[in-house]
């Protein structure tokens, strides 16, 4: 049975085929995806509001600092008690779901190590990185991690390990958190703090460090506004949504009417067109759909012994809104529609001539109310025939989308992104929040500036941490499972191959926000931190932060990351000495090399590929890496 452990391949690519860890059984399904997919899929499905940034200036910095280390209250750290009582009831209901499979129910435990767990949590100090580690078996791609009762075990653990890091030694917690604060008021201002991607992290830490604690409230609430702003921006253009809105219609129909006791059998065909106009809408984005056609009909009309031969032209006109949802897009129902239509008689077949006048005199007198009749039911079937189109139209392509409920998401534990829609006369704005609780976000806006035309993207630095630290911090490296990570995520999450004469290694991530990306002076750089390095017995107990600085080199629509430069390893605290130490570090050092290759991917990757079907004729018009974003414009 393949073991479980840490996607490393995380860094570069979440998702990819998923993978069983129990052999046959009730929890095997086939599923295959990639990262732009459900990432996408995720952000549309799901809404929030989007906090107002406001930055503190430098003397309201320095006091809010200063106030929050003067007010550290060892009474309000949390108790770990009810904590610890939330998971012992989720293990036990997981021990009893479990429990009704005779054959995978022993699996699944081996998996998940559960007997280290109960050992662990019998000890009255419970060691909190193994918890972590087992913590993060349970975050992986395998099928039947989604399920309730071993995410109810993956959730009550996380929210037990900080409790009890913080609650179980009050002196402890308090002695960390002043340090971590009086390092913070070193700092004049937030504004310089900024510009120091290490002090960054430690902001950011610190303010998780205090939520978890129920210390300094109010320096908590400022700094999250103060980094509240989207950091992931899809803009739209009303040209590209013009244009992909925008079908041709041409349909064909019988025709079997009842009118003023005529029966009229014939066909008709629609011609036209449908075009997108975008609606002034400041909370929620929404285009309005314009169906413009000509309807043309032939038709004989029967009554009695008398046939009419008619030609029928009506000018239609038919509309409907949609707008950007939590469901995704869904269409709003103010359908309507409008008819114009003009009729001529042709011709009137009967042997008496007699009966023909008649019939005539009596067509013409009917032909109003029978035109009016007429343009209402055509009017009914536009907006019954429009909406129900649009609604399966919209429908479609929401399935394909999927949702962030998807189980590859609740296997991973990633929380819903905050989402903020709007839309103007000329364009659309989508904004997503990739920060769960006290994440920071972007400090304002991307500077850049949007063209009007075709769709621009606009990433800010901040994603990726605020995504993978669910997933990553504090995980364990382990040689053994590095073909497990391919198995799960696909041949990017080679990672960090085995070779002969390693040995069996582990590297340890950082318990906070291990994984960064970067962005300025068009480079992106990864900075990835280490707390522990085992090899074959040996250990290096030694903090590292691992740097390696990507350009981004586009040729024939495919992308390539083309490394700048060597790979940074900086060891940090007392340097351990002697030939072992220098051996560990030497041999640190080759792996990330390994990991963050010259050329980051096997082959440049064809980025239209990962897009839907429908956008794949998009080009790439500018790219641009600066102050904390990535701009692109695609046209």
């Amino acid at each position: 049975m393949p073991r479980h452990r840490n996607p490393l391949s995380c860094l570069f690519s979440l998702f990819g085929p998923a993978y069983t860890p129990v052999g046959e059984g009730a929890f095997r399904r086939k599923w295959r995806s990639d990262l732009t997919t459900l990432v996408v899929a995720g952000l549309l499905a799901n809404s929030g509001s989007i906090a107002v940034s406001e930055t503190p200036d430098s003397a309201d910095w320095k006091g809010l600092v200063e106030a929050s280390q003067s007010q550290l209250n060892p009474s309000s750290l949390p108790d770990p008690a009810p904590a610890r009582a939330r998971l012992d009831r989720a293990i036990a209901a997981l021990d009893a779901f479990l429990a009704t499979s005779p054959i995978e129910g022993p699996r699944w435990r081996r998996f998940l190590d559960w007997d280290a767990m109960q050992a662990e949590l019998a000890s009255p100090n419970p060691n909190l990185e193994t918890l972590n580690a087992i913590e993060k078996g349970y975050r992986q791609n395998f099928f039947g991690l989604e399920l309730s009762p071993f995410t109810a075990v993956r959730d009550a653990l996380a929210n037990y390990i900080p409790t009890q890091r913080l609650g179980a030694n009050p002196e402890a917690s308090m002695n960390i958190l002043k340090n971590r604060l009086g390092r913070l008021a070193e700092r004049s201002a937030l504004a310089d703090i900024k510009k120091d991607a290490s002090m960054m992290h430690e902001l950011a830490q610190t303010i998780a460090y205090l939520k978890q604690g129920n210390q300094g409230q109010e320096l908590v609430a400022t700094v999250g506004n103060s980094f509240s702003d989207s950091n992931l921006r899809v803009l739209v253009a009303k040209d590209f949504l013009a244009k992909r809105f925008y079908r041709p219609v041409d349909q064909n129909n019988p025709v079997n009417e009842l009118i003023l006791g005529t029966t009229i059998l014939g066909h008709s065909n629609l011609k036209g067109v449908v075009t997108a106009q975008l609606i002034d809408s400041p909370s929620q984005a929404m285009v309005r759909l314009n169906m413009d056609g000509d309807l043309s009909t032939i038709g004989r009309g029967y009554n009695r012994s008398v046939v009419i031969h008619t030609q029928g032209n009506a000018d239609v006109v038919a509309g409907e809104s949609i707008a950007l949802t939590e469901s995704g897009l869904v269409p709003l129902g103010d359908v309507w529609a409008n008819a114009d239509l003009d009729t001529t008689i042709c011709g009137i077949e009967h042997h008496l001539n007699l009966v023909r006048k008649i019939a005539a005199r009596k067509a013409a007198e009917q032909k109003p109310l029978a035109e009016a009749i007429s343009e209402q039911r055509i009017e009914t079937r536009l907006r019954n025939q429009f909406h129900q189109q649009l609604a399966s139209q919209m429908s479609d392509a929401n399935s394909k989308l999927g949702t962030a409920n998807s189980p590859e998401w609740l296997r991973l534990g990633l929380s819903k992104p905050m989402r903020n829609s709007s839309s103007s006369l000329e364009s659309m704005s989508i904004l997503w929040n990739i920060r769960n609780g006290v994440q920071l976000g972007a400090d304002g806006p991307c500077p850049m500036p949007v063209e009007s035309s075709g769709i621009t993207v606009q990433l800010h630095q901040s994603t990726l941490a605020n995504l993978l630290d669910p997933i990553v911090s504090g995980r364990v490296i382990k040689s053994e499972d590095m073909d497990s990570y391919a198995a799960q995520f696909g041949p990017m999450a080679k990672g960090m191959p085995r070779k002969e004469g390693d040995g069996p290694w582990s590297i340890t991530l950082n318990g906070f926000q291990p994984v960064e990306m970067l962005l300025d002076d068009s480079l992106i750089r990864f900075r990835l931190r280490t707390t522990k390095l085992e090899r074959e017995g040996q250990s290096l107990d030694q903090s590292s932060t691992v740097e390696a600085a990507y350009r981004v080199v586009i040729a024939d629509n495919t992308v390539q990351l083309v490394r700048e430069g060597d790979v940074n390893v900086e060891f940090s605290g007392t340097q351990q000495k002697g030939v072992r130490a220098v051996t560990l570090r030497t041999f640190l050092k080759n792996k990330f090399e390994q990991l963050f290759r010259p050329e980051l991917f096997d082959k440049p990757i064809d980025w239209t590929e990962r897009l839907p079907e429908s956008f794949r004729d998009l080009q790439l018009a500018s790219l641009t890496i600066d102050d904390g974003w990535m701009h692109v414009q695609m046209k």
